[in-house]
């Protein structure tokens, strides 16, 4: 189940969908209009609202467009007993086993379950948990999820899914029917740089291009605020790229880049167009060349730690609309 919410994690949903429809079973995204929306570009495989419904309204789309729901509440299960549906439906329960935000409690989940099986539409109902800590090595927390779902679900025979992309790399046994690869699939790792990382092709390459070339002296100040001061002579780019497009704006100084087959590093506040980077010791940049901000060069993991944040954050920011998406071959759509 391939997980496609927020615009298939900044890559563009309406690029990705055909190539990923090659290869997996059904595609998994957070909103009723979401998966309307992924309908409408042509796909017609299994499509899961992550976040179930929140009214009768929802509740018809996903009856019109045949979409599958996730019920994580017992308001939803009241709503479904009570509306009637043209289309055989199929139901992901989801259980809460630790992550303390979707799901039934242990006590909510007998009633729910033979409730939804009552209905005279439901087809087929799937059993599911969310990981909260799976890529962590303290792997008490994980344990204890499996363990709860395993008793949780004893008494009924129906699929399962429990793993989202750090449960499938790092918890084999989890992985059971389904499974909801998400940042992995666009060639991210859910663990930080300084572990072992797996063999990931990222899909993403986000590049922006050389606009100016400076040369400073000691004591010029870069950028707003003069959070750099150059010490001695040194020259610098400036990179067409800033918080505008979704290149963080806290990033610090000697954040790494990668510019003309060498690493380079920020210098100065990044703006919301621009950015500037130390080219003093790379005698080959020239305006018009294109700095990779992250991709196979350089990994958002590395970005992410950066930034303080997780690299999900990165790639998802990357959805504003002045971002140009090129497809350069059948796994990666470049931005600029």
């Amino acid at each position: 189940m391939a997980v496609v919410k927020a615009d298939a994690y900044g890559h563009g949903l309406k690029y990705l969908w055909s190539y990923l429809a090659r290869d997996v079973d059904g595609m998994a995204i957070a909103r009723v209009s979401e998966a309307v929306y992924l309908r409408e570009l042509g796909y017609k495989g299994i499509v899961l609202a992550l976040s179930g419904f929140d009214d009768g309204d929802d509740l018809q789309a996903i009856d019109e467009y045949k979409l599958q729901t996730v019920i994580h509440h017992p308001r939803q299960v009241a709503l479904l007993m009570k509306t009637t549906l043209k289309h055989p439906l199929t139901v992901w329960l989801k259980i809460e086993t630790g992550m303390h935000r979707l799901g039934l409690e242990a006590a909510e989940v007998d009633a729910a379950y033979h409730q939804i099986k009552a209905h005279p539409q439901v087809e087929n109902v799937i059993l599911m948990t969310h990981f909260a800590s799976s890529e962590s090595k303290d792997v008490t927390l994980t344990q204890k999820q499996i363990d709860a779902f395993g008793r949780i679900i004893a008494p009924y025979s129906e699929p399962c899914s429990l793993s989202n992309s750090a449960g499938i790399l790092a918890w084999p046994k989890a992985r059971q029917q389904w499974v909801r690869p998400g940042l992995m699939m666009y060639g991210g790792s859910p663990f930080t740089p300084a572990e072992k990382q797996p063999v990931l092709q990222p899909v993403m390459r986000l590049t922006a291009p050389v606009k100016a070339i400076r040369t400073l002296q000691a004591g010029d100040a870069v950028g707003y605020g003069g959070t750099f001061v150059a010490k001695g002579s040194m020259t610098i780019a400036v990179v067409g790229v800033g918080y505008g497009d979704g290149y963080p704006r806290a990033l610090p100084n000697g954040t790494p880049m990668w510019l003309n087959a060498k690493m380079v590093k920020t210098v100065g506040r990044v703006s919301m167009d621009s950015v500037m980077v130390d080219i003093s010791d790379h005698d080959n940049v020239a305006v018009g060349q294109r700095a990779v901000l992250w991709g196979p060069e350089l990994a958002v993991e590395t970005v992410a730690e950066y930034a303080k944040t997780d690299p999900r954050e990165l790639l998802c920011k990357m959805v504003m609309h002045r971002i140009e998406r090129k497809i350069i071959g059948d796994n990666n759509v470049e931005h600029h």
